[in-house]
């Protein structure tokens, strides 16, 4: 296969996602939303009024949405028609590819209406908004997770759209509400055969793989193939919903001219823990230019204290005397830690 030689991707995926048929939201085992592989739950939200306005048509599913805007503006991508759905960078990476506006919920409707039925049109897309802040009294029609504390529940809506493969840190309920999803997904250890951009600079805040999965460039990312071998693919129907586990990466396509996307963000660790990145940069900063033996002697104590924790290997210490090494840790202790971290931050 030469470095150009376009492809079908999903036709070198042979694993599909593991599906359940009849769980709904009151039935679900807790067990499930714990999972470490990904899962469909066919049909799961099939009953939510949104959904079922949409299996009447994409006019119906946007007049449902219409009674619950309270007036708050969207932010919303535009892409032009070249870029096919892809919200990415720009060419050099200096900056992306689209332009957000603020716009009202009536006029985003709209202009995805306008363009659902044309084959190459400008993207519209909005992401990751806060039901609870946009349209709370939508929030009555979509079932709380029992087991779960405090979910963030965002919308995502949209035409036709490539959003690049990602991990999240929370754990994910996606429920496909209008239209079609297709999300290609892959286990952690996939990163290096994503070819992951800047860390710093990202078109939703969170590092993206640079391969373009509708056109692979194999010269550029020869080890693309691998990370395929790994993938799983998940179809969603308005009504299904996805499983997607913590740091599992995956790249979301909308296939259909109106797509809109529930999801529900947990973490299932307490917050006070902080955010992982946090620990990832700051070792970044601190140990990724050692020299290699500090290097080494340095992932020694991380597998020692972090990776390989066993709380047998400091059974010679009193309780007492634990503190940061007693698993897991109290809160005070957490607060004590997070505040001497901050002060030497200073220094």
């Amino acid at each position: 296969m030469n470095s150009k030689e376009s492809i079908t991707y999903t036709s070198h995926v042979t694993q599909s996602v593991k599906c359940i048929e009849g769980i709904s939201p009151d039935n679900l085992p807790s067990a499930l939303l714990s999972s470490h592989e990904p899962i469909i739950l066919k049909g799961y939200c099939q009953h939510w009024p949104l959904v079922k306005a949409a299996k009447k048509s994409d006019l119906a599913a946007a007049k449902h949405l219409l009674q619950f805007d309270q007036g708050k503006p969207f932010n919303v991508s535009y892409l032009p028609a070249s870029e096919k759905g892809r919200v990415f960078y720009n060419h050099d990476m200096s900056g992306f590819n689209f332009q957000i506006k603020q716009q009202a919920l009536t006029q985003v409707l709209d202009e995805i209406l306008s363009r659902a039925q044309a084959e190459s049109q400008e993207c519209v897309y909005v992401s990751a908004t806060s039901i609870a802040q946009n349209l709370p009294l939508l929030l009555e029609q979509i079932e709380s997770l029992r087991d779960v504390n405090a979910p963030l529940v965002n919308i995502w809506l949209g035409n036709a759209s490539l959003i690049a493969a990602h991990y999240d840190f929370a754990q994910n309920l996606a429920c496909c509400a209008v239209g079609k999803r297709r999300f290609t997904l892959f286990p952690p250890d996939q990163i290096k055969n994503l070819y992951v951009g800047p860390l710093d600079k990202a078109p939703g805040g969170q590092a993206i793989s640079t391969v373009d999965f509708a056109d692979p460039d194999l010269t550029l990312h020869p080890n693309f193939t691998h990370a395929l071998e790994s993938a799983q693919v998940a179809e969603l129907d308005a009504g299904d919903a996805l499983i997607l586990p913590s740091m599992w990466w995956h790249h979301v396509q909308g296939l259909s001219g109106f797509n809109v996307l529930i999801t529900h963000w947990w973490r299932d660790s307490p917050a006070q823990m902080g955010r992982p990145t946090n620990a990832l940069l700051l070792a970044m900063m601190s140990l990724r230019d050692l020299p290699e033996h500090q290097r080494d002697a340095w992932r020694h104590l991380f597998d020692h204290y972090v990776f390989d924790y066993q709380e047998s290997d400091y059974s010679h210490i009193p309780d007492k005397a634990k503190n940061m090494l007693a698993s897991p840790m109290d809160e005070l202790t957490l607060r004590k830690l997070r505040a001497d971290l901050q002060n030497k931050l200073r220094r």
